[in-house]
């Protein structure tokens, strides 16, 4: 213990179910105090978005029972659970606050589908992509470096949004000081 400050780790959802599981066990056991946020992103994307415990596997045409991630981390006895939809900035950022501050082990489960494998499945929604009104950008640059985001990049010194990358998820908007992203104009 080098530090009073809380640990914050971060396992991905296929991880947690192949080797997450046991170390969670663990640290229940032993009363550790840290925070972990499970990014539950609906498939392996890491390897090919193959499909987990954790995944649907019906949908996808197989056979299989969906095994939550919720319950499993209530089964092994956490319990502070926070369920966030990060594209939701302000409930996340107070969702982690709120793990960050709990005396105790807390568990964060991001869930929101891979982008790229949310298309491939049909359940990605089409979304209007996002630009920069350059009349109220004031070049604080929290969109680009706070999220690195990677449609957004600078061209020179403004801010700038390719839309060809732009999956439409807003929180370069919400994140935005002068309110100066907005969604293209169709």
């Amino acid at each position: 213990r080098a530090t009073d400050q809380k640990v914050a780790a971060f396992i991905g959802d296929s991880t947690f179910f192949h080797s997450g599981i046991t170390g969670l066990i663990n640290a229940v056991h032993n009363n550790h105090k840290f925070t972990l946020v499970i990014l539950d992103n609906g498939t392996t994307a890491m390897t090919g978005h193959q499909p987990h415990p954790g995944v649907d596997a019906k949908a996808m045409g197989l056979d299989g029972t969906r095994v939550s991630i919720e319950e499993i981390v209530r089964a092994c006895g956490v319990k502070d659970i926070h369920l966030v939809k990060p594209f939701k900035v302000a409930k996340t950022i107070e969702a982690a606050k709120a793990a960050r501050d709990y005396d105790g082990l807390s568990v964060i489960i991001s869930q929101e589908y891979c982008p790229l494998f949310a298309k491939a499945i049909g359940e990605r929604k089409k979304s209007r992509p996002f630009q920069v009104n350059h009349s109220k950008c004031k070049n604080h640059r929290d969109c680009i470096n706070l999220i690195a985001c990677p449609a957004m990049y600078l061209d020179g010194e403004q801010v700038e949004i390719n839309k060809d990358l732009c999956i439409g998820c807003s929180v370069c908007a919400q994140i935005c000081p002068e309110n100066a992203i907005l969604p293209l104009k169709e």
